[in-house]
């Protein structure tokens, strides 16, 4: 079972380093893998019709050979957007130039497309893939329109699901995100039900740490238990690249490696600790942050403890060392708004909580937040505003 990456969101790709450094920490695993797959690689999907620059190529082609040198199987990626049923021979031309240079396989991705998810669609997009990739001596795999649960019900897409099942070639791999675009668990019944819609066992794409739809959000939980024994596994991290390299690290604890902490992120990982527990996943903060938190709420009203007004400004120092350093790590700077957003907000608190009375306490924090210079994105305030009035 195949064990690795998919450099699958939207945002900036990385840097050809950047890629090298990731395949180098992969190579630990059994039967790793880098698949190559960035959205807004403009000659990946919105110009994929067009050849890739020389030099741009050539960066590319570097990683796959880093790949074959590491033994890490390089999955080249190539999302037909818009595309006609004339359009088999441009996929060729890229797949076997791509094969050339060294790649293990190549995947031909038509997720987030706009076309309608029916049995005529999952026809045209097996008769495209199957022209392009005849006589190609090489795994195939394919992400489908429909690759959750969610999007199946969204857009009524059981009968592209059933064609895709019955035709298409027994040997090609097909990508699943589980239950939802991004899914809260990856259990066995929701892998029975996968393989029973695809008619194989799919090989997950798991966006669990992606953070292409969030606000000033990363996400550095751990992923033990998380990634199924039997089935294989692509984690498409953050485009922040340090982020995505802590998830990295999450897949080889998760697999069993230990000592693996890349240097790459720095020697503080009391720092990475304490931000992972606060940017832990998208519906919660770590265990720690919310008995943390939990406690915060209760100063409000009650006061609070010398314990707590220690914790605060403990944590307050340790992110302030993080960002002093962040140029240590490799592409720290764009970690940096994250460590000082909420360096800033514990920061608030602690002024707030020496506040000597609860009106006084309330009264900071409703300007901190909402008047002195809105915390919130005035859109995303607007709708949690109107949210709130209508559950009231």
């Amino acid at each position: 079972m195949i064990r690795g990456v998919v450099e699958g969101f939207y945002g900036r790709p990385y840097t050809s380093k950047e890629r090298d450094i990731i395949i180098s920490y992969l190579s630990m695993l059994d039967d790793p893998v880098y698949m190559y797959a960035p959205k807004n690689d403009p000659y990946h999907r919105l110009k994929w019709r067009e050849e890739y620059p020389h030099d741009s190529f050539e960066a590319l082609a570097a990683n796959i050979r880093k790949s074959r040198h590491a033994g890490v199987k390089f999955i080249f990626g190539i999302s037909p957007w818009q595309f006609t049923d004339d359009d088999s021979e441009f996929i060729r031309k890229k797949a076997d130039k791509a094969l050339s240079a060294g790649a293990f396989g190549i995947s031909i991705l038509f997720d987030d497309v706009p076309d309608k998810a029916d049995p005529e669609l999952a026809f045209r997009q097996i008769e495209l893939a199957e022209k392009a990739l005849a006589d190609f001596d090489c795994q195939v795999y394919m992400c489908p329109s429909v690759y959750c649960v969610e999007l199946m019900e969204v857009l009524n897409g059981e009968e592209y699901l059933h064609f895709l099942k019955d035709n298409l070639p027994e040997r090609w791999n097909l990508f699943w995100t589980g239950d939802a675009v991004i899914s809260r668990k990856l259990d066995s019944t929701s892998l029975v039900r996968a393989e029973e819609l695809l008619g194989r066992q799919p090989v997950l794409w798991d966006n669990l740490l992606a953070d292409d739809y969030t606000l000033r959000r990363i996400f550095l939980a751990g992923l033990i238990d998380r990634i199924p024994e039997r089935h294989s596994f692509l984690l498409n991290p953050s485009s922040c690249f340090p982020a995505a390299l802590h998830a990295v690290h999450e897949i080889l604890l998760a697999s069993g490696i230990e000592n693996c902490w890349p240097d790459e992120l720095g020697n503080n990982r009391a720092a990475w600790k304490l931000l992972g527990e606060f940017h832990h996943l998208p519906w919660s903060a770590g265990m720690e942050a919310e008995e943390l938190m939990g406690k915060m709420r209760t100063a409000v009203t009650d006061g609070a403890s010398e314990g707590l007004m220690t914790d605060l400004e403990r944590i307050s120092s340790t992110l302030d060392r993080f960002v002093e350093y962040t140029h240590e790590v490799q592409g720290g700077f764009d970690l940096m708004p994250y460590i000082m957003d909420v360096g800033k907000l514990i920061g608030w608190w602690i002024k707030v909580l020496r506040l000597p009375t609860m009106s006084q306490r309330v009264r900071e924090l409703r300007y901190l937040m909402l008047e002195r210079l809105p915390f919130e994105h005035p859109l995303a305030a607007y709708t949690a505003a109107v949210v709130s009035r209508r559950e009231e």
